[in-house]
């Protein structure tokens, strides 16, 4: 079993990595080993109360021969301070620091020394954090690094330890080194670079110098659509060749990595073989299979464009198909995919722990022109509302270029398009609830839960309830995530025990955004939503971990557009239909406020203003 489990965790699929912990314990209650996995899930999954709660519950602080589930304690306290703020994040932030420091006396390992040492510091104990920064440094460690990874983590701990004791020289010279060792370890390098932000604006100390160590940044592109040769509508072939090394030099500057974006004709092929040229990630978001993408968007324009279209998808990282609409596109489903590509470059500098780039092919925008509500030009748009760097090539064409073939996007008669943000609910557990407690199950759980729905500042526009199970749709990803919050917090405000109801229960909220069919319901005479994307939403619920929400990378990605009030945290991919493609699920948190992690997510050392 426990190598099920550590496949399950793994590749992301903690729901079911966590059920198999909970099936393992019934029949070895006191096997530690499960127990720490399981907080381990509820921790990665974004489910840090339950999983406090859990760890008291397991009394895993008891078992103090065992170096994960020492560390377990603090890793879970840290993850809280930082969510917290005030007197909270104090209080927490000292005891992590103090159970790193129990770490570090058992093993003797720089990790929790370091831990130790910035958790102090935050909590406002500089003397305490600069004892353990000077363990770091001239402590004896058994282990000699074996790995790249491990001469990493110990050139970058003694960075930080510098840090603390307000060396900056000896800092940034040792985290140059700790780079070397490990050079295309991004995310180890993110990781580091975030905490020392973090650090350095509690110490009020300058930033500039992290700019150099920065990973190379994801971009989003996007572009005029146009055909080759001379006439109207036309890029003669020497405009496309010097528009080809104005996208060079820009992908060169800015030191771009990964870039995401659609492939059509003209703009998006140039920039996505440019970066392919480069060595960089090519990622395609596109509105719908391949081949009604290709007939709307590169056919039209000539065979050139579709061979080189072959080639650029043959060498792409990943390709997303964002629905399995075979109809032509419509703006409505291009507006859709571009949010979805733009938050997901966004969503990869968080990771990544730097900015985002947009690069356009377009002229500025007019607000009067009738095609700035759909595609380049919306898109420049929307990234600009944000504040993020954008650098925008001008079109060596025609101020008007060429559009991709579009339809009406009318359905059936009786039905009309619409996008929404949907959420489902099921509570987990339910059917372990006695017959005759379940009248008080529905009054004390289930009422709560929709009296939660009726105060709701911005209410679904639809609602639908069977058994245990809630769908809400809503119009914007904001509104759904502050209800699923609202909804979780209603849910782990009820005291089961005083309900004499099974403290196993636990809620699951999925969430999902995507264009719906908006149609009545033969049954039940009365609006309803319908088509693949309600369906996606109704099977992420059953992957979500109780006490989570999980949601689609559509749905966050739309998120990190639109807001900073909650984190996404990448869970994995999942298969979570025998008939659907795998999906990528994230962890949705809120963040309070004045939270700390804030600090951690956005800010670079590179300057916010437009390039």
């Amino acid at each position: 079993m426990r190598e099920q489990i550590i496949n399950r965790f793994n590749s992301g699929d903690l729901a079911r990595a966590y059920d198999l912990c909970q099936a393992g314990l019934q029949d070895r209650p006191d096997d530690f080993w499960l127990k720490h996995r399981a907080v381990l899930c509820l921790i990665r999954s974004g489910a840090l109360e339950r999983a406090f709660a859990a760890y008291h519950e397991y009394r895993l602080a008891e078992i103090r021969h065992d170096e994960d589930c020492l560390a377990v304690g603090a890793r879970l306290l840290k993850a809280l301070a930082l969510e917290a703020h005030g007197r909270d994040f104090a209080r927490q932030a000292v005891e992590s620091a103090r159970k790193y420091a129990d770490v570090h006396a058992r093993t003797g390992g720089h990790y929790p020394a370091i831990n130790a040492a910035s958790m102090f510091m935050l909590a406002g104990e500089p003397a305490q954090a600069e004892n353990f920064a000077r363990e770091v440094l001239y402590g004896s460690f058994v282990n000699t690094p074996a790995t790249p990874e491990e001469a990493y983590y110990r050139h970058a701990s003694q960075a930080e330890a510098y840090l603390l004791l307000g060396d900056l020289s000896a800092a940034r010279s040792t985290l140059k080194e700790a780079f070397r060792q490990d050079p295309e370890n991004h995310l180890a390098h993110a990781t580091t670079l975030r905490q020392l932000r973090l650090l350095v604006s509690v110490l009020g100390l300058d930033a500039d110098w992290l700019q150099a160590l920065e990973p190379p940044r994801p971009a989003h592109f996007a572009g005029h659509i146009f055909g080759l040769g001379e006439g109207e509508r036309q890029l003669a072939i020497s405009s496309e060749t010097r528009l080809r090394d104005l996208v060079d030099m820009t992908l060169a500057r800015h030191n771009v990595g990964a870039v995401y974006g659609a492939l059509a004709a003209g703009s998006d092929i140039i920039i996505a073989e440019s970066a392919l040229a480069r060595g960089c990630e090519l990622n395609l978001v596109l509105p719908v299979p391949v081949s009604v993408f290709v007939d709307a968007s590169v056919r039209p324009f000539g065979d050139a464009w579709r061979a080189r279209f072959d080639a650029c998808l043959e060498r792409a990282e990943k390709i997303t198909e964002l629905t399995s609409d075979r109809r032509i596109l419509s703006p409505e489903t291009i507006n859709y995919a571009s949010l979805v590509a733009m938050g997901m470059s966004r969503m990869r500098a968080q990771v990544l722990a730097t900015r985002p780039l947009q690069i356009l092919i377009a002229e500025e925008a007019d607000p009067e022109d009738p095609h700035a509500g759909c595609g380049t030009l919306h898109d420049g748009a929307v990234w600009s509302d944000c504040g993020l760097d954008q650098v925008r090539l001008a079109y060596p064409g025609q101020r008007q270029a060429m559009a991709a073939k579009t339809q009406d996007s009318g359905l059936e008669p009786g039905f009309r398009p619409a996008m929404r943000a949907m959420l489902f609910l099921d509570i987990a557990g339910s059917s372990a609830v006695p017959d005759d407690r379940v009248p008080h199950f529905v009054r004390s759980v289930l009422k709560s839960l929709a009296a939660c729905c009726d105060d709701l500042a911005e209410p679904p526009l639809h609602a639908d309830s069977w058994g245990d199970g809630m769908f809400l749709a809503f119009t914007t990803v904001e509104q759904a995530a502050r209800a699923a919050e609202s909804l979780r917090l209603a849910f782990a405000g009820i005291d089961m025990r005083a309900e004499d109801l099974p403290t196993s229960l636990g809620l699951r909220i999925a969430g999902h955004f995507g264009p719906v069919h908006e149609g009545e319901d033969p049954l039940q005479k009365r609006p309803s939503l319908f088509g693949g994307q309600v369906a996606v939403a109704a099977r992420i619920e059953a992957a979500t971990v109780p006490g989570s929400i999980f949601v689609s990378e559509a749905f966050a990605a739309a998120l990190t557009m639109s807001s900073s009030d909650f984190r996404s945290e990448y869970v994995g991919q999942i298969r979570i239909d025998a008939h659907m493609p795998e999906h990528r699920l994230y962890a949705l948190r809120a963040l309070p406020v004045k939270a700390a992690a804030r600090l951690r997510r956005a800010r670079s050392a590179r300057p916010a203003k437009p390039v």
